[in-house]
């Protein structure tokens, strides 16, 4: 069963959840969690998708 959509992540709640965990992330280094972030939010919905479609057997 697919997952429900989730919010993109922002840099708002990256930086949430860093503090949360004790995590400080540098200024000049946030558009590069950001992205990392991002991606891998984009690769685990693929995978959900993914799965989906399998259908067992």
């Amino acid at each position: 069963m697919a997952q429900p959509d989730t919010a993109r992540p922002t840099l708002a709640i990256l930086r949430k959840q860093a503090r949360a965990s004790g995590i400080t992330i540098a200024p000049e280094r946030e558009k590069f969690v950001l992205a990392g972030a991002q991606h891998l939010h984009e690769a685990a919905q693929r995978l959900d998708d993914i799965a989906a479609d399998e259908k067992p057997r």
